[in-house]
């Protein structure tokens, strides 16, 4: 068995060497004495067989000695990544491709989705950037890719590009292969932890940019699930997790979960035994301006709210207006 763990390269393949040099010399003595009865009917035949012999005999000689000689090239080590392909229906799946990603960018062309994202569970560090966390692909109605990195300080920095469907193959088969490309992206936002409190960086959401082609419109997402004596939040959720969100609350598992989507946020409470309570709560940076709502229902109907918002924007229901009890103050 040949030895692999070396540092430099620079070693002797023990087995094939000694084999070898045993076969060279038995080769060599059937030479000699094929010679001796080169006109007899065996001495051909052991001429030929040493022959034969030395000549493997010789190449398992240089097998052994080879890389002492010509040392091989030493390949950098690169960590192995594992990624999580989510699309906007909330399916996920680990099983990623490259002809994966092209059915995802596919399905983008043709209308049956308008985004995917590709979340790396091993960060790949990005020289300047950061650590690339997500990738989302976003039709809108051209194709942007966007990119999040994590940084040292603890902020996000977040770089987008329009791309072509197929620029976008060849870039996502890059980034499977561990080498993408950024240069030519443009930096959207940063934003950096400094000294602040766990409150005012709670406060502080991750945007991204919501329409590339009509300027900086900002929109950001962010998912909250608190226990007895937990708090949760995601920066990368999907619909599906919502929906589980909701279907927590309503269950006991959670004592609540908010959901901050744009300018609005909801906030999903237990009422009663088979009711959900939501405060909508709109314009959710503008103290002056916000306004608070309030409905209950079915956790199904619930459900149905929040993915009808996420989808559209908007409700289509009536709900209770209720800013006048909330005082425009902070959430309590």
């Amino acid at each position: 068995m040949r030895k692999t763990n070396n540092r430099n390269g620079r070693r002797l393949h023990l087995v094939p060497l000694v084999l070898g040099v045993y076969g060279a010399l038995l080769g060599f003595g059937l030479v000699l004495a094929g010679l001796e009865d080169l006109r007899g009917a065996i001495g051909p035949i052991r001429l030929l067989l040493g022959l034969g012999m030395m000549g493997f005999g010789l190449f398992g000689v240089w097998d052994g000695i080879r890389d002492k000689i010509r040392p091989q090239e030493k390949l950098p080590l690169k960590s192995p990544t594992q990624y999580i392909l989510m699309d906007n229906s909330g399916s996920r799946t680990s099983n990623v491709t490259a002809e994966r990603i092209h059915e995802e960018l596919e399905k983008l062309r043709v209308g049956e989705r308008d985004s995917f994202h590709l979340q790396l569970l091993t960060p790949l560090e990005v020289p300047e950037r950061g650590e690339l966390r997500q990738v989302t692909c976003v039709l809108q109605p051209g194709l942007t890719l966007l990119a999040f990195f994590y940084m040292a300080d603890g902020g996000w920095t977040i770089c987008g590009r329009d791309i072509e469907p197929e620029g976008a193959a060849v870039w996502f088969r890059n980034l499977l292969e561990g080498a993408p490309e950024f240069s030519g992206w443009e930096t959207m936002e940063e934003g950096s932890k400094s000294d602040q409190t766990d409150e005012e960086e709670t406060e502080r959401p991750l945007r991204i940019l919501q329409n590339w082609q009509e300027g900086r419109t900002a929109w950001h997402r962010r998912l909250t699930i608190a226990g007895e004596a937990w708090r949760n939040e995601y920066r990368f959720f999907t619909a599906r997790d919502v929906e589980l969100a909701a279907q927590g609350v309503f269950e006991g598992k959670y004592q609540y979960a908010i959901l901050e989507w744009g300018a609005s946020s909801f906030d999903l409470l237990s009422d009663q035994e088979d009711q959900l309570q939501v405060i909508w709560c709109t314009n959710i940076r503008d103290e002056q301006t916000r306004r608070y709502f309030r409905k209950t229902g079915t956790v199904n109907q619930v459900k149905f709210w929040l993915m009808q918002y996420l989808n559209e924007g908007k409700m289509n229901e009536y709900w209770d207006d209720i800013t006048a009890l909330a005082g425009g103050k902070g959430r309590k």
